[in-house]
C-alpha cells in the first residue's frame, strides 16, 4: 500500500473499449461490448471487496476497427479522471491493443498513477476463458502496484506499452515485450524485473494532438521507391519504413534512393526500423552494420524501437514539428522507455 491506503480500498477505475473480453457469441460470430464493464467485474470472484473499482464504457468496438482518433478520445477520458484514482485500467481487444497504449504512453506524460491495459484472448461466456484473471491481474496492478506507467498486464506478465508486441493470435502468451524481458511479473505476488518510474506526487501532463497522416511500409526484396513518392503525393506527413535485420534498407536501388529524396525535399520525414527483434547484442554492430551504411541519406534510424511503437510516435512528433532536425531529435530520444540508450562505442566484436 502507499499514500495513506492502509485504511481504505484502493480506488481504480476500468474503462471498457470492447473486444474480445467484453463479448458474447452470437450466430457464430462474437458481439463486441455484451459485456457492460460493470457485469464483466462481477465475474472477477472478490474484486469488490479489496478494491473500489468504478466503470466506464466509451466504445463497444473490435479492436481493428479504433483509429488515432478513438486514442485521443480515450486519453482525455483517462487523464481527467487521474486525480480520482489510485490506478486505471482500460480493456481492449487485443489485436491493436499494442498500439493503443503505446499512443498513451505518448499522449498521458509524466504519470503518478498506473494505467493499464488489459484484455482476452478467450471471451468471458467460456470454460477455459482468461478474461477473468488479465482482469483480475490488471486490477492488482493499477491498485497496488508502485509503478507510474502505461502498461499492458497479460498472461501473468507485466509489459511496458512503448516496449510490446502482438506474437501470437490464439494463445493466451499473445504478447511479448521487444527487449525479450517483461517489465514485471504476476504470481503470488508483484515482480517488477526492470528500472520503472514510481508513483509520486507529480501533475501528468495531456498531449492532445496527433498527425494521423503517417504510412507504414515494410521493406521486401523488389520494393519500388515509387511507393515512397506515391505516398508523400497523397499527403502523407510522415513514413515508417520497417526495413531488415537492424533496420537495413537497400543501398544500390537508385528508386529508393530517390524516393528518399523526394521526401525529405517535400519535407515529409522517413524513419527506419527493424522487421525483428534486434537480440542482445545489437549495440555491438548497430554503427557499423546501420550508422555508417546508411551515413549521410535523409532517414532516421531509430536503434531498437519496435515498429509499432515508431508509426505512433512519429504522429505524436509530428503534431509538435516537420523539421526533419526536430523529428530526428525527438524520434531518437526516450521519453516513455521506447528505446534504449545507444553507446556507439559498446563492446568489441571477436576478430
Amino acid at each position: 500500500m502507499f499514500f495513506g491506503m492502509k485504511h481504505r480500498k484502493p480506488r481504480v477505475l476500468v474503462i471498457g473499449t470492447g473486444g474480445a473480453i467484453s463479448a458474447k457469441p452470437f450466430k457464430g460470430k462474437w458481439k463486441y461490448g455484451e459485456f457492460a464493464e460493470e457485469d464483466l467485474i462481477d465475474i472477477v470472484s472478490g474484486i469488490r471487496e479489496k478494491f473500489d473499482i468504478k466503470t466506464a464504457n466509451i466504445f463497444r468496438m473490435d479492436s481493428s476497427d479504433i483509429k488515432p482518433e478513438h486514442w485521443l478520445t480515450l486519453a482525455n477520458s483517462i487523464y481527467y479522471n487521474m486525480e480520482e484514482f489510485d490506478g486505471i485500467v482500460v480493456t481492449m481487444g487485443t489485436d491493436t491493443m499494442h498500439y493503443a497504449d503505446t499512443a498513451i504512453a505518448f499522449l498521458i506524460q509524466n504519470n503518478n498513477i498506473p494505467i493499464v491495459f488489459t484484455g482476452s484472448v478467450v471471451d468471458p461466456t467460456e470454460l477455459n476463458t482468461d478474461a477473468k484473471w488479465n482482469l483480475r491481474e490488471a486490477i492488482t496492478v493499477a491498485g497496488t502496484a508502485d509503478i507510474a506507467e502505461t502498461v499492458l498486464v497479460f498472461n501473468g506478465r507485466i509489459f511496458r506499452a512503448t516496449r510490446t508486441k502482438k506474437i501470437n493470435a490464439s494463445e493466451f502468451t499473445a504478447f511479448r515485450s521487444g527487449s525479450d524481458v517483461p517489465l514485471g511479473k504476476i504470481q503470488q505476488f508483484i515482480e517488477l524485473m526492470q528500472p520503472y518510474r514510481k508513483r509520486g506526487k507529480r501533475k501528468p501532463v495531456l498531449y492532445n494532438k496527433l498527425e494521423t497522416k503517417v504510412m507504414l511500409f515494410r521493406m521486401f526484396p523488389g520494393f519500388n521507391g515509387e511507393c515512397i513518392k506515391n505516398a508523400v503525393d497523397l499527403g502523407y506527413k510522415g513514413l515508417v519504413l520497417q526495413g531488415y535485420g537492424l533496420g537495413n534498407i537497400p543501398m544500390h536501388d537508385e528508386s529508393i534512393r530517390d524516393g528518399i529524396n523526394y521526401a525529405y525535399r517535400k519535407s515529409v520525414p522517413i524513419v527506419v526500423t527493424s522487421d525483428c527483434i534486434l537480440g542482445s547484442f545489437w549495440q555491438h554492430i548497430y554503427e557499423a552494420e546501420i550508422g555508417s551504411r546508411l551515413k549521410g541519406m535523409k532517414i532516421i534510424p531509430v536503434y531498437d524501437m519496435l515498429t509499432e511503437t515508431a508509426y505512433v510516435k512519429l504522429m505524436w512528433v509530428l503534431a509538435k514539428t516537420n523539421k526533419f532536425s526536430e523529428v530526428k531529435k525527438m524520434m531518437q530520444k526516450n521519453y516513455a522507455g521506447e528505446i534504449s540508450k545507444f553507446n556507439k562505442n559498446k563492446g568489441k566484436q571477436i576478430t
